[in-house]
């Protein structure tokens, strides 16, 4: 897998009010961490690594003053609606360790069950999986075009690139294509009386008016 350049600078000062300022100049508070060395607070330009992220790379060489360090995008936060990144976190790799990781499931082909009118339920959306960190795929690709009415395919049936290891059930659904249901009409109840006309008198209360 391809590593991304990053820039970062150091980040010296703390506080949710100043975190808060970083953000609104574009800048994303984050921290590298692992291998049991020092833990780094950064600073990354907001447009920078969204670019990065958005390409799909796993990993990146993070640049500050004269320092470099390879690391693996570990953990990304965002706000209350999924917009703005508040925080990422990077963990520092050995491209010699193998390491642990999810990779998105990208479907691929036209399921002639859903031509026929099946529904398609993509139930695993990603996978985890063990590497090296240079074996990183950038995601795993699942073909639906053989995928019928009624039929599943699970983890087992997907052949994943050499040296990597699936950490998932094997009997596991990744992607299925399930009969419609079908909407049922409620019978319409035939009524044998005639409504009653409550705004009608009854002849006991005409009666008793009289009187």
């Amino acid at each position: 897998m391809e590593t991304k350049p990053l820039q970062a600078k150091i980040k010296k000062d703390n506080g949710s009010r100043i975190a808060q300022r970083y953000r609104k100049s574009g800048l994303i508070p984050s921290v590298l961490y692992g291998h049991k060395q020092e833990v780094l607070m950064l600073l990354i330009d907001g447009k920078e690594f969204n670019k990065t992220f958005d390409s799909g790379a796993k990993m990146v060489n993070l640049e500050w003053d004269s320092s470099k360090e390879m690391a693996l995008i570990k953990d990304v936060q965002y706000d209350a609606f999924g917009r703005e990144i508040l925080h990422v976190d990077f963990v520092r790799v050995d491209l010699t360790e193998k390491i642990t990781i999810q990779v998105p499931i990208v479907l691929s082909g036209n399921s002639p069950g859903v031509k026929e009118g099946g529904v398609l339920s993509h139930s695993m959306k990603n996978v985890e999986i063990e590497c090296l960190p240079t074996g990183i795929p950038g995601n795993l690709r699942v073909n639906i075009s053989e995928l019928n009415i009624g039929k599943a395919i699970h983890i087992k049936d997907i052949e994943f690139p050499p040296n990597v290891k699936v950490l998932e059930n094997q009997d596991a659904i990744v992607v299925s294509v399930q009969f419609a249901a079908e909407e049922k009409e409620a019978p319409e109840e035939e009524s044998t009386s005639e409504p009653e006309v409550i705004t009608a008198r009854k002849p006991e209360e005409e009666k008793e008016n009289k009187d």
